[in-house]
C-alpha cells in the first residue's frame, strides 16, 4: 500500500501528470509542437499549421461566440486513473454538422491531441466543432482517428494533382481545409459506403491503388502520428523502426527532445539519437508488459515501477531486470517480423521527410537525418547490417 500511495503522490505532483494532462489533456501539446516545427501539416509538406490557435486546448475551454458555452465540458478518467487525462466536450447546437443529429450533441470522447492533428493540421481544418464531431464519428464506428486523418490528407492531395477528381468522391470537393468535405468522408468511411469504402484501404492502399505511394506517410504500412521527423529527429528513427510500423506510443522521444523528461535533448540534432531511441523502446515495451499506463512515465521512472511489480508478480523485479525484459520484448517482436518478411528496407520513411527540407521553424532547411541514425541504431541493438539480431544478441537474451 505505502508504495502505492507513494506512486499517486508523485504523480499528483508532477507538473505534466498532476496538472498539464488533467487540465488540458493531451491538446496541451498543440502550441507547443506546432512553435518547435513539427507539425506534420498538409500530408507533411509543411511542419506549422497556422489555424493551430483555433483548435487549442485553450480554444476548447473558451466560451463560444454563438450560444457562450464551452467545447470543453470537463475531463474524464480510465478506470481508477488518478491523471485524468481524458475529455468529455459539447458540440454547438447551431453548428452544420449536429443540425438535425441532436444524439451528437453531446461527444462523451473530446478531443485529444493525435486525433485532432490528424484531422486538423494534417488537413488544413481549423473547425473546432466538426473536428469534434468527427473524432466522435471515429469512436462510434471504431476508425483510428490516426489513420484516418491520414488517408484523408493523402486523399486531398491526390485531389490536389487531379489524379482524384469529383467523380471518384463522390462529388465531394476534397481539398485541404474544407471542413464540410472532412465531415462527408468520415460518414462515408464509418458506413462503408461510396469513397469511404476507399478511405477506408488506408494511406497506404488508397495511394497505391492511384499510382502514388510516395504520398502516404506511414511506415510499414502504419499512418505515423503528430510529430515531424525533421523537427524531431528522435522520433523519425522511432517511427521507422517501430515493431508495429509507424507510431509514437513505442518510444516517445517527445518526452526527451520537447518536454526535457527525464532530460533535454536537442530535437534537431542526430547525434545521441539512435542510443535514446533504443532506451526509449526498451523501457516502453517494460511499461506496456505491466499493463500500466504509458502517461506515468512521465512522473515515474523504472526504479518506481519495479517494486510495483515485485510485489504483484513471481520473481525478483529490478529496475535493470525490468529494463532487460523490454530489450528482450524488443527483440523477440523484431524476429517475428524477420520471419514475417520483414527486413532493414522497411525502416523508413516516406521520400518526403527525407529529401523535402522543411519550410518553417526551428527545423527549416534540415530533412530527417534517419540514413545517419540508423547503422549506429543497428549496431546499439546487437543486429547485422540487415537489421537482423545477433546469435551473440540472442544467446545474451535467451531467446
Amino acid at each position: 500500500m505505502k508504495a502505492t500511495f507513494d506512486g499517486m503522490m508523485f504523480l499528483a505532483e508532477n507538473a505534466v501528470t498532476g496538472a498539464g494532462l488533467p487540465t488540458y489533456g493531451t491538446q496541451v501539446l498543440m502550441n507547443v509542437i506546432n512553435e518547435a516545427g513539427a507539425m506534420p501539416t498538409r500530408n507533411s509538406r509543411d511542419v506549422q499549421f497556422e489555424g493551430a490557435h483555433d483548435i487549442t486546448a485553450e480554444a476548447m475551454a473558451e466560451p463560444r461566440e454563438s450560444d457562450g458555452q464551452k467545447n470543453l465540458q470537463t475531463n474524464q478518467a480510465c478506470f481508477g486513473c488518478t491523471i485524468a487525462c481524458g475529455r468529455i466536450s459539447k458540440i454547438d447546437e447551431k453548428h452544420f454538422t449536429v443540425q438535425k443529429k441532436p444524439e451528437y450533441w453531446h461527444a462523451s470522447g473530446g478531443l485529444e491531441y493525435e486525433a485532432e492533428w490528424a484531422m486538423v493540421s494534417n488537413t488544413g481544418v481549423d473547425d473546432l466543432e466538426a473536428l469534434t464531431y468527427v473524432n466522435f464519428i471515429c469512436n462510434e464506428q471504431g476508425l483510428d482517428p490516426i489513420s484516418f486523418g491520414v488517408t484523408v490528407s493523402a486523399a486531398m492531395e491526390l485531389f490536389e494533382l487531379g489524379v482524384l477528381t469529383t467523380e471518384h468522391t463522390g462529388g465531394i470537393e476534397l481539398k485541404f481545409g474544407s471542413a464540410e468535405a472532412l465531415v462527408k468522408c468520415v460518414e462515408l468511411t464509418g458506413k462503408a459506403e461510396g469513397f469511404g469504402k476507399e478511405l477506408g484501404m488506408g494511406s497506404k492502399r488508397l495511394t497505391e491503388k492511384y499510382g502514388k505511394p510516395e504520398l502516404a506517410m506511414s511506415v510499414k504500412g502504419q499512418e505515423f502520428p503528430a510529430y515531424d521527423p525533421r523537427g524531431i529527429q528522435g522520433m523519425g528513427l522511432a517511427y521507422a523502426t517501430s515493431n508495429r510500423g509507424g507510431c509514437h506510443l513505442r518510444g516517445y522521444t517527445v518526452s526527451s527532445e520537447i518536454l526535457g523528461i527525464p532530460e533535454k535533448t536537442d530535437p534537431l540534432a542526430t547525434d545521441g539519437k539512435p542510443g535514446l531511441v533504443k532506451a526509449f523502446q526498451d523501457a516502453t515495451a517494460a511499461v506496456d508488459s505491466t499493463g500500466l499506463c504509458v502517461f506515468t512515465t512521465f512522473a515515474w521512472t523504472l526504479n518506481d515501477i519495479a517494486p510495483q511489480v515485485d510485489a504483484a508478480c513471481d520473481g525478483e523485479w529490478t529496475a535493470d531486470s525490468r529494463l532487460e525484459a523490454g530489450e528482450r520484448i524488443w527483440n523477440m517482436e523484431r524476429m517475428f517480423n524477420n520471419r514475417a518478411g520483414f527486413t532493414a528496407k522497411d525502416d523508413n520513411l516516406p521520400p518526403r521527410l527525407l529529401k523535402e527540407a522543411a519550410q518553417t521553424g526551428p527545423a527549416k532547411g534540415l530533412t530527417s537525418g534517419l540514413e545517419t541514425m540508423l547503422p549506429e541504431y543497428y549496431d546499439l541493438r546487437g543486429w547485422t547490417k540487415e537489421g537482423v539480431p545477433t546469435n551473440e544478441t540472442v544467446a545474451r537474451l535467451e531467446l
